[in-house]
C-alpha cells in the first residue's frame, strides 16, 4: 500500500465533499433555487462555499463579495463588491461558479508543496487574522459539509 500525500487526500476529499454539494444542488429545481429555506436560497449556498473557497484557499482579496456572511465585519469594507455571480443570475450559472472554483480548489491543493502546508495565511475571521493553510483547509472541507447539510435541511422543512 503507498502512502497517500496530505495534498492528495485534501485534494480528493474536496472532489468528493464538493460532488455531493453539487448533487444536493442539482436536485433542487430551478423555481426554487432562489427562494429562501430556513434563511438562506440553495444559491445562496452555493455562492457562499464558492467565495469563502476563493477567499481562504486561493487568497483572492479583490473586491467580490456578497455571499461570505460577514457582510458586517470591520474587515469587510474593501472586499465587498460585486461578485462575479449572484443568485438571480441563475441556477446554471450559479453552479458553473462553484465548479470552476471547486476545480481551482482541486488542482491548487494537489499543487502544494509539504512546506506550504504550514505557510499562515490571510484569514481576518480568525482570532489572530491568520490560519495556518493545512488547518484552514480542512475547515473549509468541513463547511462545505455543514452547508451540504443546511441546503438538505432547507429542502425538508421547505
Amino acid at each position: 500500500m503507498t502512502a497517500t500525500s496530505a495534498q492528495a487526500f485534501l485534494a480528493d476529499a474536496f472532489e468528493m465533499e464538493l460532488g455531493m454539494f453539487r448533487s444536493g444542488l442539482d436536485a433542487v429545481p430551478e423555481g426554487a433555487f432562489a427562494t429562501p429555506l430556513l434563511g438562506h436560497s440553495p444559491a445562496w449556498h452555493a455562492l457562499h462555499i464558492a467565495e469563502w473557497l476563493r477567499f481562504f484557499a486561493l487568497q483572492d482579496f479583490s473586491s467580490t463579495y456578497a455571499h461570505l456572511g460577514w457582510e458586517d465585519a470591520p474587515w469587510m469594507p474593501e472586499l465587498r463588491g460585486p461578485p462575479p455571480v449572484t443568485g438571480q443570475t441563475g441556477k446554471a450559472t450559479v453552479l458553473a461558479e462553484l465548479d470552476r472554483v471547486g476545480a481551482q480548489i482541486v488542482a491548487h491543493t494537489r499543487a502544494l508543496t509539504d512546506e506550504q502546508l504550514g505557510d499562515l495565511l490571510r484569514a481576518p475571521a480568525a482570532p489572530t487574522g491568520q490560519r495556518e493553510r493545512l488547518t484552514g483547509l480542512g475547515m473549509q472541507l468541513r463547511h462545505v459539509a455543514y452547508h451540504r447539510g443546511q441546503l438538505q435541511m432547507g429542502k425538508k422543512h421547505g
